[in-house]
């Protein structure tokens, strides 16, 4: 190349990943390829793949066209029952399907705007979405394209990749090269085309446009970038193979290709040449990665959050998710310790490994310093310290993801699930990774149902974070709202209305017989799935309980408590072993309050309900020396331990409490 000629490098991050969040391997990758004979052009193609290839009603309709033509066709005689009610209800709702078709702009305009911030609104704008969506995958079926994922059945191997690319019928990404590839391949002419590809969704596209430019430009260099193992399959299709971790492969290709250009590396990652405006959040989010000083140890705090600050005055950025595991909790506290933070609110979202090093003390200040959202992965560990530190980050006002390992189901991974099953307070939310490589930016799996309570009745509707699984999307909704009321929020089972868990809860204390019909079914499967007690003599014991205490809300009972007449053969054992007559005494006890509503005091209210009715009849319970949680409630009730025995029954240590105003010195 002559001195007087500008290499020209067009960087271009392919679909299908989120179009919420810019690319981070573009912003990444520019700084290298900035110096003197150098022009660079970010080209977000999975962006522009959404808005201007897909989400566009002129396009809409056409699919909605093609997708009758190829029914006709019988292409999808075999497709899944899933496949078969949407093209159902394209036949039976006409005038729905082409309000949401001509309605495209107005409800990608809520994603852009503070009618984000309106669940109801936010609702209907992504299940528009999601619905357009499911139409443009007919038109391309079998492929599958989602907000932050692509599937096809078929591409199994090399042989069906090659016909896939070559296939309009069932390849979306040949259009977005005839009609917006094809043009950046004119003015100015790329003398380097990089395809930066992050996660396996974008391969299929990568290698359809690396194949379409070498028909086009048989002479351009192709050069696919990012992890080399996840390259590897389509190393046929580029002339070079560079890993993301070892920028120097880059500038040494840059150098070679270009004669004598030198790149000038600058540390800040680069922004500036995307549409920050065009992203469907209301406010911009910016991905992020803790750099490295000399690559050895963390770049200086100030350092790092000059960085932070700079973005946040030329991009007026709300908010950071951290893309790899640099960052921890307890850097976000000393840099809060410090006082080195931005001025402005910073909502920050992190990606951490959940395993036994980190310090519960700082998940306090690492709020303080924005911390909104806690992504964990690869739990490792003894399980009790590792739901400590998931208790201290909740209990600071963080929210919890859980990401399990890839298809994993050792014994570990069964009793961990079980936890965060059965503590929605702690863990608000989990999924398993969706492969081997890990990604902050995937779009969040949805929460289980703990195995104890799946026989109790269901409750209406389902968590509001089911569909606010965008992580960027969670943590501006976290940053608004706080992670109390999100994850009280749940959708109704029809419709899109939003309702509160515990905001209309109703307390009863009534006598066994005047339990309605069914209901002492439901509390003995409430007080089995709690899992605590001996379930052999429930119901007889209930049946002859002094008073029964449950709380109702939406027609199902949440959580429930009783005084309880205890057998005389129980009374007498306790008198051999703890020295204390409790003759007439009532038990209170079987308590168990529902996972999707604890941490709302409803155990406490139970028992003090059922208190304030027992007269002049002393009460006392039991709790086993390993039940904290129990005995945290009691002394919260002002209830104190006054006896332990050793329970062979149950094959540990309990102790006897009684309310304070009870105890006789």
């Amino acid at each position: 190349m002559s001195s007087s000629e500008t290499f020209h490098i067009l960087l271009v991050h392919p679909p299908v990943a989120s179009p919420s969040v810019p690319p981070w391997s573009l912003a990444r990758t520019a700084p290298y390829l900035i110096g003197k004979g150098l022009s660079l052009e970010q080209y977000d193609a999975n962006l522009d793949f959404f808005l201007n290839h897909l989400l566009i009603s002129k396009h809409l309709h056409r699919f909605r066209d093609l997708v009758g033509n190829r029914k006709k066709q019988n292409v999808f005689e075999k497709a899944s029952p899933e496949t078969v009610s949407i093209l159902a209800d394209l036949t039976k709702n006409p005038k729905e399907w082409n309000r949401k078709i001509t309605g495209t702009k107005n409800f990608l305009d809520v994603f852009r705007s503070d009618d984000f911030y309106e669940p109801e609104n936010y609702l209907e704008a992504l299940g528009s979405l999601d619905d357009l969506l499911n139409l443009a995958s007919l038109a391309y079926y079998p492929s599958r394209i989602q907000r932050s994922c692509f599937y096809n059945p078929t591409l199994q191997d090399k042989f069906q990749m090659r016909e896939f690319i070559q296939d309009p019928d069932v390849n979306p990404f040949l259009i977005l090269c005839q009609k917006s590839l094809a043009q950046r391949l004119e003015h100015p002419e790329p003398k380097l085309l990089i395809l930066c590809v992050s996660i396996a969704d974008q391969l299929p596209a990568a290698i359809t446009m690396a194949g379409f430019i070498k028909k086009q430009r048989p002479e351009l260099h192709i050069a696919l970038m990012g992890d080399i193992r996840l390259l590897a399959s389509a190393e046929e299709y580029s002339d070079t193979l560079i890993s993301e971790a070892d920028p120097e492969e880059l500038l040494a290709l840059v150098r070679k290709l270009s004669g004598s250009v030198s790149p000038e590396y600058k540390a800040d990652p680069d922004f500036s040449g995307l549409p920050l405006k065009d992203y469907l959040v209301p406010a911009l989010v910016l991905p992020f990665q803790m750099p490295t000083d000399k690559g050895l140890d963390l770049m200086p705090l100030s350092l790092f959050w000059a960085g932070l600050k700079k973005r946040q005055q030329t991009f007026n950025t709300k908010g950071l998710l951290s893309i790899d595991l640099g960052l921890k909790p307890t850097h976000m506290m000393n840099w809060y310790n410090e006082k080195v933070k931005p001025n402005e609110p910073l909502f920050l979202g992190l990606s951490c490994l959940l395993d036994e090093s980190a310090d519960v003390e700082a998940m306090n200040n690492a709020y303080q310093a924005g911390v909104r959202l806690i992504l964990w992965h690869n739990p490792s560990g003894q399980l009790k310290i590792l739901t400590r530190r998931l208790w201290s980050a909740a209990k600071a006002g963080i929210w919890n993801h859980v990401i399990m390992p890839f298809r994993s189901e050792t014994d570990f991974d069964k009793e961990l699930l079980e936890f965060i099953a059965a503590n929605p307070n702690i863990v608000h939310s989990w999924g398993y990774s969706r492969s081997s490589k890990m990604s902050s930016l995937n779009f969040l799996g949805k929460s289980g149902t703990s195995v104890a309570y799946t026989q109790v009745s269901k409750l209406p509707g389902r968590p509001f974070w089911h569909l606010l699984n965008d992580p960027l999307h969670l943590l501006l909704y976290l940053g608004r709202y706080g992670v109390k009321k999100i994850s009280r929020w749940r959708i109704q089972d029809k419709g899109l209305s939003v309702f509160t868990v515990g905001d209309s809860i109703v307390y009863h204390f009534v006598k066994p017989r005047d339990l309605p019909p069914g209901y002492l079914d439901e509390i003995c499967l409430m007080i089995e799935a709690g899992g605590s007690v001996d379930t052999a003599l429930v119901r007889y014991n209930l049946e002859r309980a002094f008073l029964i205490g449950y709380a109702m809300e939406h027609g199902v009972i949440v959580g429930n408590s009783s005084l309880k007449r205890p057998r005389t053969e129980y009374v007498e054992a306790v008198n051999r072993q703890a020295g204390l007559d409790l003759s007439n005494y009532l038990e209170r006890g079987y308590t168990s309050v529902r996972p999707e509503y604890r941490g709302m005091g409803i155990g406490a209210k139970l028992l003090e309900g059922l208190t304030e009715r027992v007269g002049d009849i002393k009460l006392f319970s039991i709790i086993s020396s390993d039940n904290a949680a129990a005995q945290k409630m009691a002394l919260k009730n002002q209830t104190r331990r006054v006896a332990t025995f050793y329970s062979k029954k149950l094959g540990k240590e309990v102790g006897v409490w009684m309310p304070e105003w009870m105890i006789e010195d």
